[in-house]
Parts: structure tokens; sequence; C-alpha cells
């Protein structure tokens, strides 16, 4: 065999050796790019499945809820192509897309609000991963900027209001136990997250209400305090826990007030 028929085939399996290498890199590289668009999308479709059923009834409005199922549909559709041999993502896609049909002819709900300052604290966790997602969205160029500007704002001030909304649960809850001083404190706290919000701006009636609640309150204090009493759980002035209530009820931001 002559030198050069050696040098041939050796330059031969160099390019096999090299071309089998790039080959396996290239499937490598895809099959990781695939991995991680796989736990990417199962991510999200966890992340939505659970603000579907964590965000109370109504409070997000049509639009914010539309988005959240879309954005949920997306990731079945894209997990059934990437692993078309699991049946769930496609029955997960039925479910969601019936749920979404239903949801476009449902009569908005009135908006719950949070039992807890824990669960309230949860639902600000999901508007925060709501945002995030909106964020990224409008930066991909999947949402315009001025929705995407609108979608954020609105989920700024749906945080706002369950906030309130948390504030007004521990003020009822220390009316009930016949603390008027920790009612109060509450009210101011409700009160400054009120005013900080453009100056009040939007909440004239319902900040004018909090002061009325505030200033009986006061006044009951310093009645007991002339009286020499001590505040009692029968003596937490219910007059003042149905003034929060009708404001609880004056602050009812459904989808119109947020959303026009």
């Amino acid at each position: 065999m002559s030198s050069l028929m050696i040098a041939s085939i050796i330059f031969a399996l160099l390019i096999v050796l090299v071309g089998y290498a790039f080959i396996s890199q290239t499937l490598e590289k895809r099959r990781k790019r695939r991995q991680r668009l796989l736990t990417a999308l199962k991510h999200r479709q966890r992340n939505f499945k659970y603000m579907i059923s964590g965000f109370p009834e109504g409070l997000l409005g049509k639009d914010l809820t539309l988005i959240i199922y879309r954005a949920l549909l997306d990731a079945c559709e894209q997990l059934s192509r990437l692993e078309p041999r699991e049946p769930g993502h496609m029955e997960d896609f039925t479910f969601y897309s019936g749920e979404l049909e239903a949801l476009k002819h449902r009569t908005p709900a009135e908006r719950a609000r949070p039992a807890s300052a824990e669960q309230a604290v949860e639902i600000k966790r999901l508007l925060q991963e709501l945002y995030r997602f909106i964020a990224h969205q409008t930066e991909r160029g999947n949402i315009g900027q001025a929705q995407g500007q609108t979608y954020k704002d609105q989920i700024k001030r749906l945080a706002l209001l369950v906030s309130v909304d948390a504030h007004a649960v521990s003020a009822r809850q220390a009316q009930a136990a016949g603390k008027p001083r920790l009612a109060i404190h509450y009210y101011n706290l409700a009160r400054k997250m009120l005013t900080q919000e453009k100056g009040g701006q939007g909440f004239q009636k319902q900040l004018a209400q909090i002061n009325g609640i505030i200033k009986k309150l006061e006044s009951q204090l310093e009645q007991l305090s002339a009286d020499g009493a001590s505040p009692t759980k029968e003596g937490s002035a219910p007059e003042e826990k149905k003034e929060w209530e009708e404001f609880e009820q004056e602050t009812d931001w459904k989808k119109k007030q947020l959303y026009d």
C-alpha cells in the first residue's frame, strides 16, 4: 500500500471523526436546549395552573384572567408537541380551553377579598409572578408596550388594594377582640397606603370614611379613659365596625373601575 493511499485513508478517517464529533455535539446541544425548554414550559404550566386556582374569583378582571389562560394553553400546546406520548398535556389543553370559553361568557363575579393577612401575602406573590411574566412578554414584543404598561399598572393597583384589604381584615379582628387601639393602627396603615398612591387621588370618599371611623374610635378611647374604664369586647364600637364594612363595600374595586 502506497504512502499516498495511507495518507488518503487517514485523512478520510479524520474527516469522519470530525463529522461524527460535530454531529454528536450538535445533537447534544439540541438535547440540552429541548430539556431546558421542557423544564421552562412545565414550570410555566405549574405556575399558571396555580394562579388560576390561587387568585380569588373576580380579583383580576377579565383581561388579566385571559392572559393567564392563554399563557397556560400555549404551554400545554408546546408540551404536547415536545412530548406527544404524554396524554396529560393535551388533556390539560382541552380542559382549560373549555374553561376559557366559559369565562368569555361568564358574568363578572363580585371581587373576593383575602380572608386573612396570610392569604393576602400569597395573592401579592402571585401578582408579582404575573407582573414579571407580562414584563417579559412586553420586552420580547409579544405584548405591545402601551398595552403591557396598562397591564402592569393594573397589577400594581391590585397589589395596593389587596394590601388595604389585608389591613381591613386585621382591623375587623382587632375590633372583634375588643382592641380599638389596635384597630386604629390598622386603619391608619390602610389610610397611609391609599394616600401614598398619588396623594390618594381616586380614593377621596374611602379616605373620608376611614378618617371618620378613626375619629369615632379615638373619641371612644378618650371617653373610656375619662371614665377610667378599659375597652372590652362588648365596647368595641359596633357602629364603627359597621362603617368599616360599608367602607369595604365602597371600595369594592370591580373590573370596570380597575380596567377602564
